[in-house]
């Protein structure tokens, strides 16, 4: 009896055993998976994920090393918590609301049947772009906070309630463009596409002669036409914008005068790029001259343009009689009016009379500065002291040939550096001036001749110099000149070089009645006085010798 019981423990002890191993193999339940979209963009965005397509997250990878390819599938696929389900599949399946592609969805009746279109698009394709525009416009509870995501698939949009601006208010940043993402820890591009505009002049050298392009600083003679160039760079995104109109706006000051005519294109050159069309207008400008915005309704109608393309509009300016003639110089500022959203679209569906154009931004101003300068010569004698009744002629050196500079341009309505009295601002006054000034001449090769001499006063040789400007990249910091000593004075009321001309005394000469005939009287008594004792001398010594 007691084997027996015996038997029946050890039964029930293996049971309970069993049981117990039962328990212990049975796994906890996991939590699902969460994961983090890192955006990699311009500092200063906002982003929000909106879950489109909520599931199970698969990834599957084929291959190795290099050619390793990894797939990630959303199954068991339902509406996300991102988006009003319902009225997205019906826009989907309008023509109004989807009128390219709401064929491709005329048999969905679930969110997985979208999921399962939406795979057969390209990434980044037209329909896939086209599709996000129309999932934003259902969207619904989203997240800035892109890190314990659940698994699924996302529309990513840039939410920045300001671009980022400069001291003026002025940006070349962008709205990113939609992303849609099936969503696993990730670091997504954001597509903003930030764009560049620039100005820039060109740079003229009369002596050599030579040219260097986009320079920030030049000088010129007063009269010279300024070659100016304005760039913009489309931004990265510039596919995702539906329209694309530009606004090159250029602000000129007094001392500058647009010559009339501009060419916008885009290519290598304005002689084998492609030419584009605008509409020029004016106004005042915030340097006292004219302001002259260039408009293109929209570059999308040229059919070269892709992103990264540069549209440049080239033009010619005078620099004026009004030119500034100091150290800030002639100044030009520019900037580029342009979309800054390629989510919002300028092309409203049939039924739609409310949708409003894109936001527009500015650009940064980017200013070129123009200079000219003014060369004085002041007239003195041997002990510095003012001289009147000289002139002077003052030659440049433009392509091998001395040009007298008052006569640097010719033709109707030219203007020259002329030579004025530097006292009282007048024309030259033959006889009165002592000291002469040509305003309005740039750096170069130079040759000052004295055409007219104070009387008593010897005439001086031509006299051979260099006027130099010292540049830096955005500004001249100073003039001065080689084989003349000038003194130079470059601040807010001047930028000049200044030298004084000496003329020397000629000789004075014996003139008749003075003390040098004189002399000549009293030289020539004692030779003939000479002359006589002489001859009694010889005659007495003949006379002893008989």
């Amino acid at each position: 009896m007691k084997k027996k019981m015996n038997m029946a423990a050890a039964i029930l002890l293996s049971s309970v055993m069993a049981v117990s191993a039962g328990f212990a193999a049975i796994p906890a339940v996991a939590a699902d998976p969460t994961y983090t979209i890192t955006m990699s963009t311009t500092a200063n965005h906002t982003y929000t994920a909106y879950q489109v397509f909520a599931g199970v997250l698969h990834e599957e990878t084929t291959g190795t090393g290099e050619s390793a390819v990894t797939t990630k599938t959303l199954t068991n696929v339902t509406w996300g918590s991102g988006v009003d389900g319902t009225a997205l599949l019906a826009a989907l399946k309008s023509s109004t609301a989807n009128p390219t592609y709401y064929a491709d969805f005329e048999n969905c009746d679930s969110a997985a049947k979208v999921a399962k279109v939406l795979e057969g698009y390209n990434n980044d394709s037209a329909q896939i772009k086209a599709i996000a525009k129309i999932i934003e416009a259902h969207k619904a509870t989203g997240t800035t906070t892109l890190t314990g995501l659940a698994a699924g698939y996302y529309l990513i949009t840039d939410t920045t309630t300001t671009l980022p601006t400069d001291a003026d208010g002025k940006t070349s940043d962008t709205y990113s463009s939609f992303i849609l993402r099936v969503v696993d820890n990730v670091e997504v591009t954001a597509k903003d596409g930030t764009v560049e505009s620039h100005k820039t002049v060109t740079e003229t050298d009369d002596t050599t002669p030579t040219t260097t392009p986009d320079q920030k600083v030049a000088d010129y003679d007063i009269g010279d036409a300024v070659p100016y160039k304005l760039t913009f760079k489309l931004p990265s995104n510039y596919a995702e914008y539906v329209n694309y109109p530009i606004t090159f706006t250029d602000d000129m000051c007094a001392g500058l005068t647009w010559d009339g005519n501009a060419t916008i294109y885009y290519g290598s050159s304005d002689t084998t790029g492609t030419d584009i069309q605008f509409t020029t207008t004016t106004g005042s400008s915030y340097y006292g001259g004219q302001k002259w915005t260039f408009t293109t309704p929209d570059l999308k109608t040229e059919s070269g343009l892709t992103a990264g393309s540069v549209v440049t509009v080239i033009y010619n300016a005078t620099l004026d009689s009004d030119a500034a003639i100091n150290n800030d110089g002639n100044e030009n500022k520019y900037h580029v009016t342009f979309y800054s959203n390629p989510n919002v679209s300028t092309t409203p569906g049939p039924n739609d009379t409310t949708t409003p154009p894109p936001p527009t931004n500015d650009t940064p101003d980017d200013t070129t500065v123009v200079f000219t300068y003014e060369l004085v010569f002041n007239k003195v004698d041997e002990n510095k002291g003012a001289l009147a009744g000289a002139n002077f002629k003052l030659e440049k050196n433009v392509g091998g040939t001395w040009t007298d500079v008052t006569a640097l341009h010719t033709g109707e309505g030219a203007i020259n550096p002329t030579l004025t009295d530097k006292t009282t601002g007048a024309d030259v006054t033959p006889g009165t001036t002592t000291s002469f000034s040509f305003k309005g001449l740039d750096a170069g090769s130079y040759k000052l001749t004295e055409t007219a001499t104070p009387n008593t006063y010897n005439s001086i040789d031509p006299i051979t110099f260099e006027v130099v400007a010292t540049k830096s990249s955005v500004a001249v910091t100073g003039l001065s000149s080689t084989s003349l000593t000038m003194t130079s004075k470059f601040d807010d009321d001047d930028a000049k070089l200044s030298a004084d001309i000496e003329n020397k005394k000629g000789s004075v000469l014996p003139s008749t009645g003075g003390i040098g005939t004189t002399i000549f009287y009293v030289v020539g008594g004692s030779l003939v006085g000479l002359a006589v004792v002489l001859l009694i001398t010889k005659r007495r010594m003949n006379a002893k010798e008989k």
